[in-house]
């Protein structure tokens, strides 16, 4: 009877979860057979259920995919309650359940993912770090939210002040700078800022910044705005509502630059946690930035058995048609994470424009395949050379090394 009891402990009770914005379906399995399908709500009342349901079995494992916000609830109950799980990629899932029996039900994918568990026992559940994960990816995303609306009000901005105060973008090489904005905040039309003299103006610019500006910079610049202001041929008065909206706008961009940097030394500082940083952090080309949201969008490198795998999840292994005799040009497939593939399409672009400055074999890989008889097109190139980065950075991780130019292949 003890030895009955003891196989029985040793058993795992598997628990699929098919996880939907209101509701969440469950199959129970034990010793491989099914045992229990039910439904609870994704509220209180329903995971105190499911609670009590687990209480009264042993050694329950829980496994459902990543679906976004909809599983986080789950995640959240899992930790509190201290219950093992897994949560798999749906990538995987999919891949993974594909050679499963099929079911004759619209709840199948709650088995599938029961059966699944049986298969899988070496998969690592989740763990604390995997918080570290889900804010670096909420941060590294959110990061491109309020890159894409600084654009917005960038143009904005460009286009009331060619009607305020057409050739103020002259002034600045860089006409979105802390300084730039506060002169175009405080002299948005010409006839605003000829009520100043030289030496006001002067004061005006110089008070502008907080990078230790010099009072002869400052004079050539308040100079130089004189000059533009008389060149200027604004097509409204200096009283037009357009005054008013490009100060709002002027104010709602530094804001938001300024917490943007903040949100990214906070996102940096996140990252450095993590062991595989410094691996991504040491390829040239790639700052803190950069790695930080490289690691918030791949997530857990380790998880991938082979960067094979890594560029399935990011969406970039090879799609090809052939038939008899014809073949169509090979594309990738594009269905992994097109956040993902943005970011690095993007990290490629900078590793190869800042080449002058430090030695990188990706560098070296896109000018081979520039050169090749059949040159490849600027896209191809890149997105190849997407796929060579993942592979270093896949290798750089799961062995904990950093970058050495001399050992990369060339």
């Amino acid at each position: 009877m003890l030895l009955k009891n003891i196989k029985e402990v040793l058993f795992i009770n598997y628990l699929g979860i098919d996880i939907s914005k209101k509701n969440s379906v469950i199959a129970h399995y034990h010793q491989e057979k099914f045992h229990k399908e039910f439904t609870i709500q994704n509220n209180r009342n329903g995971y105190n259920y499911l609670l009590n349901y687990l209480n009264k079995i042993n050694n329950p494992k829980l496994i459902f995919e990543s679906t976004g916000i909809y599983s986080r609830g789950m995640v959240q109950f899992c930790r509190v309650n201290k219950i093992n799980y897994i949560e798999i990629n749906p990538l995987e899932a999919k891949f993974k359940t594909s050679s499963l029996r099929s079911w004759k039900t619209d709840k199948s994918d709650a088995h599938k993912l029961a059966m699944l568990a049986t298969n899988i026992e070496n998969h690592q559940s989740s763990n604390i770090s995997d918080d570290i994960y889900f804010e670096l990816r909420e941060r590294a995303r959110f990061h491109l939210e309020m890159e894409s609306e600084q654009t917005r009000l960038k143009v904005e901005i460009v286009e009331a002040l060619h009607q305020t105060f057409p050739g103020l973008e002259k002034l600045f090489k860089n006409r979105y700078s802390i300084i730039a904005l506060n002169i175009a905040a405080q002299f948005p039309h010409p006839e605003i800022m000829k009520k100043q003299d030289l030496e006001a103006l002067i004061e005006s610019v110089f008070n502008s910044t907080d990078k230790g500006l010099s009072v002869i910079k400052a004079e050539n610049y308040a100079k130089k705005l004189i000059a533009l202001a008389n060149e200027s041929y604004p097509t409204v008065e200096e009283h037009s509502f357009l005054i008013k909206k490009v100060k709002i706008l002027i104010q709602q961009l530094k804001q938001s630059i300024l917490q943007m940097k903040q949100l990214d030394e906070e996102m940096i500082l996140l990252a450095k946690q993590l062991d595989c940083f410094e691996s991504i952090y040491s390829i040239p080309g790639i700052g803190e930035l950069t790695a930080a949201m490289i690691i918030g969008e791949i997530g857990d490198i380790t998880q991938f058995k082979s960067n094979k795998q890594l560029n399935a999840y990011v969406g970039i292994d090879i799609k090809r048609y052939q038939s008899g005799s014809t073949q169509y040009r090979d594309t990738i497939n594009k269905r992994g994470n097109k956040n993902a593939r943005k970011l690095l399409f993007w990290v490629v672009m900078n590793i190869i424009r800042g080449q002058r400055h430090y030695d990188n074999h990706i560098i070296d890989y896109y000018y081979k395949l520039k050169k090749q008889p059949n040159e490849k097109s600027h896209k191809t190139a890149v997105v190849a050379c997407m796929n060579r980065l993942l592979k270093t950075i896949h290798y750089l991780v799961t062995n904990n090394k950093q970058y050495d130019y001399q050992m990369s292949p060339h």
